[in-house]
């Protein structure tokens, strides 16, 4: 197995009787097919949770009118990290509807049970530094899964952004991110972008090999005389590489390098 090739882009919709996505379009080659808002909700309350709604303007308002369709209301936004494509919208919805915004990177989304709406979704905060120092994840136990934020896809690597992103905590939250499929019964994961991931411990494996398969090649190219340096060092392992992922894969070369300088290879 490995990672799957999409042959349409994920739409959003239900996904389980608690748990709906509200796709932003905002393709790009950060943002895959777009962001992905999910709305989760217990039957048991007249109010959600929103997570990760962006960018802002219309599909903020593309968001509450799902809420609305579905008898909701919104009781709480989220954000998974501090990047901009699943932040700017949060102040925009939450100024709308009267409710708060829960971040990790201002301290009020922190690693514990969480559950901001009365009789509501409880989730599991869990830290997953790497794709970004912030980076959390949000076990929902009732739903058997996982909201992920960037930290992993269905279609490909995440970048690790440094200097904010690191590739060791990275390497260690995906070890975490397997042992709390393995132990809890997480059966998807929900990720920022792209298809929810369906068979985790394969898209897990995936996402290491890729990572090991780069630090190879980074490897090889310093011993075959490339210079200690990140612009030379993606000329020559990222062969024809799209223009507009030229700063990502920069950011990801720092990452891989210090990474490399930390372990003395």
């Amino acid at each position: 197995m490995g990672f799957i090739v999409d042959e349409t882009p994920y739409p959003g919709g239900k996904e389980s009787a608690r748990v709906f996505c509200v796709r932003a379009e905002n393709p790009s080659a950060m943002t895959y097919t777009g962001t992905n808002t999910w709305i989760i909700a217990e039957a048991e309350s007249p109010e959600c949770i929103v997570i990760d709604p962006a960018p802002a303007g219309q599909h903020v308002q593309n968001v509450l009118d799902a809420c609305i369709d579905q008898g909701l209301r919104v009781g709480a936004v989220v954000c998974t990290h501090v990047h901009p494509d699943h932040t700017e919208g949060a102040m925009e919805l939450a100024d709308m509807t009267g409710t708060r915004v829960y971040a990790p990177f201002d301290g009020t989304l922190q690693p514990g049970t969480f559950q901001p709406v009365e009789n509501g979704p409880v989730l599991e905060v869990v830290a997953l530094p790497g794709h970004s120092s912030d980076s959390v994840g949000l076990i929902y136990p009732a739903d058997g899964s996982m909201f992920v934020g960037d930290v992993i896809f269905n279609h490909g690597p995440t970048v690790v952004y440094y200097p904010d992103g690191n590739l060791t905590e990275y390497m260690d939250s995906l070890d975490k991110i397997e042992q709390l499929v393995k132990t809890q019964n997480i059966k998807v994961l929900y990720p920022g972008h792209g298809y929810p991931i369906t068979d985790p411990l394969d898209i897990i494996e995936a996402t290491r090999a890729h990572r090991l398969d780069r630090l190879q090649q980074i490897k090889d190219a310093l011993v075959s005389g490339v210079a200690h340096d990140a612009d030379a060092l993606v000329d020559a392992v990222y062969v024809g590489l799209d223009p507009n992922l030229r700063d990502a894969a920069f950011r990801s070369v720092k990452a891989q390098l210090l990474y490399l300088d930390g372990k003395g290879e």
